[in-house]
């Protein structure tokens, strides 16, 4: 008896295993990754046919028939179930919820994308057949033979007339086709001209082994070490060039659209419409019309951010990982996963190359390609031999010792007013938002917590408030202390906001701007800000960590760093290797152009190893300490880790869940090296009103227990965050 198996189509921890169903004759052959409509009980639910099961014998039950199938096509391609399967099994979340990754809010309606016309030349098209007094025509005839074929909108913003479209259009050789249009951008005003650098001898040399390997359709895993500004957007650019001659979909993924415009602009100035772009401010409609791009290969280029390594490519080329190392690739809400090992994994299924590109690669990677896993290209040195900043390290123990209690230390106000006479630009970070750390009692002590979180409120001068940045509860200002009812309420530390307000005290002529997470809530001023620092319209950009990604201003000549500690203090294993990325990816914001750069890092801990190879720009003396602490103490990439967070409203009943949950690992964990700590209090002990246990285990192989923990009563446990590879 045969029967199928159906995943439910909506996050249920309860309906994580496939369910078994009866294909009606009538619906043919229906092929695996297929939608279907399924009774359930009393209702009916979407569901993902995921292949079929030969029992030899009728089950105990009765089967109910699938009543509809959704898709003309399986939706979902063999690849794309694969990967999906490996996600469900190593980051231990359903089956169906990593399926639902690789769509785009799919509803049961059908959906049309908007089209537009395409001049597609065919190899009968020659320039010849147009007369050399034709000028115009025969030059956008050189133009369509070079690409291909090309929109008549993005013809007419070339500066080509509707009647040269037409008269070209009518030609022999040229076929006119209807395909999905490309959503716009912010970057349409830009599609005026090709832009084809030439390699430099050192790119060269490194893009050579990338090149073989997309000759012969070979998976390998590149690892681009290459220092800030060394040129490796140019190489992905070149090797993305190579991927759609070979009429192969490139997908290439940054930490942040918003933040990392410059790159998107590059690759839209290159291939125009070739190119889509996602991020998570697109409308539904847009990523519908997105998706049906690539599907239908309209478009050979992705460009987005973690979302986009699901993209539904059939023909993957090439995937580039820009940022490798940022930890915004790890997605920490609902399902948990790292972009990173989703694109290592369809790399290697659709037998094509993967590039980690990076200044300061994760020290997991590094370590890999040491092994020989990966194949390690370094760009040692910036692109027409340009010099890496000086940076210049401040204890600010020492300024305290000499009487300065402000926010910039000497050398700091040094560097801003020299930036500001010389007329060049200026990029400071401060890792925390809002005015005011937190708010304090002078007389009992008093910190202003959060009702709902066991954090202490952060004071935003817009709106006049206290905010908490976990669950977002607000409340005005007190004027008594809640505890002693005495009126001396202080601010204490100093958010961005405090400091701009500080900037414009001290330095009065220059025009700031303001970049953090209350900025960045309105994608479109966060875009003109970073347009308006682009083009010099602010003298000075201060930020949280937004100002350090991707961002390559020709005319920033310094670079101040307020708090290097901020993440050092953060209790996660990879502080220092936190650290030492921030620091070295924002002092290399600086100098970029041809004028030198200089950084001052402010730092309560100067000796710390992270803070003094970040001062040399020395990765490798970085790694090569970090990589004797990891090994001595047993983290990545020497061992697995699990991270678990127990929730509940009720600390007997949460006390009570945790120490079930160790009790029950510990016995089936077996006679093995794997070490299970806790429960003990996680280090926020409670947000939105709900009280926080933690589990960390750890192992050299923990896919035994993965498996066991998938399969039991913990998977489906109430208010359980399973975390693989915390970061």
């Amino acid at each position: 008896m045969r029967v199928a198996k159906v995943i439910i189509n909506r996050p249920a921890k309860q309906l994580h295993k496939p369910l078994s169903y009866l294909m009606p004759e009538k619906f043919g052959n229906i092929l695996p990754g297929t939608r279907v409509l399924i009774p359930l009980g009393n209702s009916r639910e979407e569901g993902i046919l995921i292949g079929y099961e030969d029992l030899s014998e009728p089950p105990e039950f009765t089967l109910r028939n699938i009543v509809q199938v959704l898709d003309n096509e399986p939706w979902f391609t063999p690849e794309m179930m694969d990967t999906a399967r490996r996600l469900n099994e190593y980051y231990l979340f359903s089956y169906g919820d990593a399926l639902r990754l690789f769509t785009v809010n799919k509803t049961l309606k059908s959906y049309e994308a908007p089209r537009e016309e395409w001049l597609v030349v065919t190899p009968a098209f020659t320039v010849e057949q147009f007369s050399e007094r034709k000028k115009k025509q025969r030059e956008l005839a050189k133009y369509l033979l070079e690409v291909g074929g090309a929109s008549k909108a993005l013809l007419l913003a070339k500066g080509f007339s509707r009647m040269v479209i037409k008269q070209v259009s009518e030609a022999k050789g040229i076929t006119i086709e209807s395909r999905f249009k490309a959503t716009k951008t912010s970057f349409d005003e830009l599609l005026t001209e090709e832009v084809n650098i030439a390699l430099t001898n050192a790119q060269q040399a490194v893009y050579e082994p990338i090149q073989e390997a997309m000759n012969t359709h070979q998976h390998k895993t590149f690892l681009l070490h290459g220092v800030t500004g060394s040129g490796k957007t140019q190489l992905y650019l070149k090797a993305t060039e190579k991927c759609i001659s070979q009429d192969k979909t490139a997908i290439i993924l940054v930490p942040e659209i918003i933040l990392t415009d410059q790159i998107v602009r590059r690759f839209v100035e290159t291939f125009g419409d070739e190119v889509v772009v996602f991020h998570s401010k697109l409308t539904v409609q847009q990523r519908n019309n997105n998706w049906e791009r690539l599907r239908r290969k309209d478009s050979h280029i992705i460009i987005g951010a973690r979302s986009a390594v699901f993209a539904p490519a059939e023909d993957i080329g090439l995937i580039v990982v820009d940022e490798e190392h940022d930890t915004s690739y790890k997605q920490e809400d609902m399902v948990r996963y790292h972009a990173r090992n989703v694109a290592l994994w369809r790399g290697e299924a659709h037998g094509c190359p993967v590039i980690l590109g990076s200044a300061t690669p994760s020290v997991t990677s590094y370590y890999k390609a040491k092994q020989g896993e990966y194949q390690l290209l370094e760009l040692p040195h910036r692109i027409f031999e340009q010099p890496m900043p000086k940076v210049t390290i401040v204890d600010m123990k020492e300024e305290i010792l000499h009487g300065n209690y402000s926010v910039f230390s000497d050398a700091m106000s040094s560097l801003i007013q020299k930036t500001l006479n010389e007329h060049n630009q200026m990029i400071i970070l401060l890792n925390r938002r809002g005015y005011s750390t937190f708010v304090m009692c002078r007389d009992c002590g008093e910190t202003i917590m959060c009702p709902h979180c066991d954090v202490a409120m952060v004071y935003h001068q817009a709106g006049e408030e206290l905010r908490c940045h976990y669950c977002e509860h607000h409340e005005p200002i007190p004027t008594v202390c809640p505890k002693c009812n005495s009126q001396r309420i202080k601010f204490f530390g100093s958010g961005t906001q405090k400091v701009e307000e500080e900037l414009r005290r001290h330095f009065k002529s220059a025009r700031i701007a303001r970049l953090d997470q209350d900025v960045t809530k309105n994608k479109q001023l966060a875009e003109d800000i970073l347009h308006d620092f682009g083009t010099h319209k602010y003298d000075i950009l201060l930020g949280t960590q937004m100002v350090s990604k991707g961002h390559d201003f020709k005319d920033v000549t310094a670079v101040g760093i307020l708090t290097a500690d901020s993440v050092l203090n953060i209790p996660v294993y990879s502080a220092s290797e936190r650290t030492f990325d921030l620091l070295t990816q924002t002092s290399g914001r600086a100098g970029r152009g041809d004028k030198p750069g200089s950084v001052v890092i402010q730092t309560y801990n100067p000796l710390n190893y992270a803070i003094i190879k970040s001062k040399a720009h020395d990765y490798v003396g970085f790694y090569n300490e970090e990589i004797q602490n990891r090994k001595a103490l047993g983290y990545p990439p020497f061992r697995e880790m699990i991270h678990m967070v127990v929730r509940h409203q009720n600390m007997e009943t949460l006390e009570a869940i945790a120490n079930r949950i160790v009790s029950d690992l510990e016995v089936h964990k077996g006679d093995t090296d794997i070490l299970i700590n806790g429960p003990y209090e996680a280090s926020i002990k409670k947000v939105r009103d709900m009280y926080r246990l933690a589990i960390m285990i750890r192992g050299t192989d923990l896919s035994n227990l993965k498996e066991y923990i998938y399969n039991s009563w913990i998977f489906i446990q109430e208010g359980l965050l399973i975390d693989v590879d915390p970061v």
